[in-house]
């Protein structure tokens, strides 16, 4: 009786300690030749969606990974990640009480994690070929809220929304302009290219340029340099 009892502890055990180490991911698979691109001459505008041929920022997937005390951030693009000085790459991870922040632009880029006071930084993105990655430590709960990414590509300076630009959002929800329906023309089937619809960019129902991202990128450019400047 006691080689039984005892085999009932340890095994009980053993399923406790192996529920503390079981990983968790969750991932949002994102259809390709969804890119967005917004034109604009004087104050004539217009979005046009469906684009296919901007496969370096048309994201495939992201996703998010615990295993233990570390939480992997992971964004695959159609194409290629790239390092140019106008395409940027950002994923965000929000639990119930901690922000995760992954982005990378002009062969740079950082991993943001914080919790009210407790931050965690990593510069050591990993990039193979599609995906780009970044390892961090957790902080707090990982219960998902909220897992979203976005990949944006200028034609002037990088975060110039007043000239030509495209965008992708992960999910599609996060695309903050309303373009009504399903975004097309009935006519041709083009996307606000007949210059009547969503053209005068003040009587339309959405924002001109959708740049609440910028937000959170503004954040997290000053966590990074709080770090910093702890480090110092």
């Amino acid at each position: 009786m006691k080689l039984r009892s005892y085999g009932i502890i340890i095994g009980s055990l053993l399923i406790l300690l192996g529920s503390c180490f079981t990983a968790a991911a969750t991932s949002i698979d994102d259809g390709t030749g969804d890119v967005w691109h917004w034109t604009g001459s004087g104050t004539a505008w217009s979005w046009v969606g469906n684009v296919g041929n901007k496969p370096n920022i048309d994201i495939k997937e992201i996703s998010y990974e615990v295993n233990g005390d570390k939480i992997t951030l992971k964004m695959e693009v159609a194409g290629s990640i790239q390092t140019a000085e106008k395409v940027g790459y950002y994923l965000w991870y929000n639990s119930t009480d901690t922000v995760y922040m992954l982005s990378y632009t002009n062969g740079e880029g950082a991993g943001i994690g914080w919790k009210g006071m407790n931050f965690t930084q990593e510069q050591n993105v990993s990039i193979s070929s599609d995906t780009l990655s970044v390892i961090l430590d957790v902080l707090g709960d990982t219960s998902k809220v909220e897992l979203w990414g976005w990949a944006v590509e200028y034609t002037t300076t990088f975060g110039d929304q007043t000239n030509e630009w495209w965008g992708d959002w992960v999910p599609n929800d996060k695309f903050g302009y309303d373009a009504g329906d399903d975004g097309t023309d009935d006519n041709d089937g083009t996307d606000g290219t007949d210059g009547t619809d969503g053209t005068d960019g003040d009587s339309d129902s959405g924002s001109k340029t959708p740049g609440f991202e910028l937000v959170f990128v503004i954040a997290a450019v000053a966590v990074a340099l709080i770090l910093l400047r702890k480090r110092r």
